[in-house]
């Protein structure tokens, strides 16, 4: 090809180039900022164990009235099932009750991803009674007795096989195998509430923050036919409900943290999702819903009784 061919044959390309460029087929900006995901726009994908369902709501509300770009997909399902999903890089966020274990961590290593659980608030698991129950209170011994003999007279219900109030009962009473224990699973916390409504001789084991909230009208519904049982502290030797005052003076005895986990490293939603939730308004809305602040604000309040003089209101103006 001649050097003169050559010259006709580049500003041909450069012709077709400007003529695509300006129609549209031919863009420069291969990755507009405006498209890319941050903190104010975009999507995240949650799993969370059905237990805390509330809290979630609440924060991914509090965080779309700040971000109104931002969307969310989320699942709820059992406890394990949310950290399989995010061990398989299905989701991006999970909500549960627990840090992970040193196999799961393991996933984090080896995808040289930073594991850093992020602890949101100090939640706790309820028991629930009927209003016509002859209990009032229950010690853990009491509890472990129900949960393992099926001539208890009573029935621990759970709102799934596979859930996080489970797994946490089976912790707090170092139990093991469940084939033969004296427990019934429902199909959420929900179904938990109506079934103790119907039943005497049942006590429903549920998450806290489905009725933690005096101001909500959902929790405010739940509350009724059914009466909160209080768990004697034996340190203390006096019964305790998962009140906010006890919860903040640490006496209840079924407390549990919730720990947001994300395998993200960009600030995209995900990340801009826990961050959020762990700081001062993602705190604001844990205190709302009645439950404890992991990172407690400080409050401090100086009161001054002594009485203004004319001249100090004179120097101010």
């Amino acid at each position: 090809m001649t050097l003169i061919n050559m010259k006709r044959t580049l500003f041909l390309r450069l012709l077709v180039f400007t003529f695509l460029l300006g129609a549209g087929v031919v863009s420069c900006n291969y990755a507009p900022q405006e498209t890319t995901d941050t903190i104010k726009r975009g999507n995240a994908t949650i799993a969370a164990d059905e237990s805390l369902k509330p809290i979630i709501e609440a924060q991914i509300q509090a965080y779309k009235a700040h971000y109104p770009e931002t969307t969310f997909d989320v699942i709820y399902v059992p406890e394990q099932r949310a950290i399989n999903l995010i061990l398989q890089d299905s989701v991006e966020v999970i909500a549960v009750t627990r840090e992970l274990n040193e196999k799961e961590i393991a996933f984090f290593d080896q995808a040289k991803i930073k594991y850093e659980p992020a602890p949101m608030a100090l939640d706790a698991v309820a028991l629930i009674v009927n209003e016509g129950s002859d209990l009032n209170t229950i010690t853990i011994n009491e509890l472990k007795n129900i949960f393992v003999n099926k001539s208890a007279g009573k029935k621990l219900v759970f709102d799934n096989s596979n859930s996080s109030n489970l797994g946490f009962i089976r912790r707090k009473l170092n139990i093991d195998n469940i084939e033969d224990a004296n427990i019934f699973a429902a199909d959420g916390n929900a179904e938990v509430f109506d079934f103790i409504a119907r039943n005497k001789n049942a006590i429903g084991v549920v998450g806290n923050n489905w009725i933690s909230d005096k101001d909500n009208k959902r929790a405010d519904s739940l509350r009724k036919g059914i009466r909160i049982l209080k768990v004697v502290n034996e340190s203390v030797g006096k019964a305790f409900g998962p009140s906010v005052d006890n919860l903040r003076d640490r006496n209840y005895p079924l407390e549990r943290l919730i720990y947001l986990h994300t395998t993200q490293s960009k600030w995209g939603v995900a990340k801009g999702f826990i961050r959020f939730s762990c700081s001062q308004i993602g705190q604001l809305v844990v205190e709302k819903m009645g439950l404890i602040p992991y990172y407690i604000i400080p409050k401090v309040y100086v009161i001054d009784n002594k009485p203004v003089s004319k001249n100090k209101l004179k120097d101010k103006e």
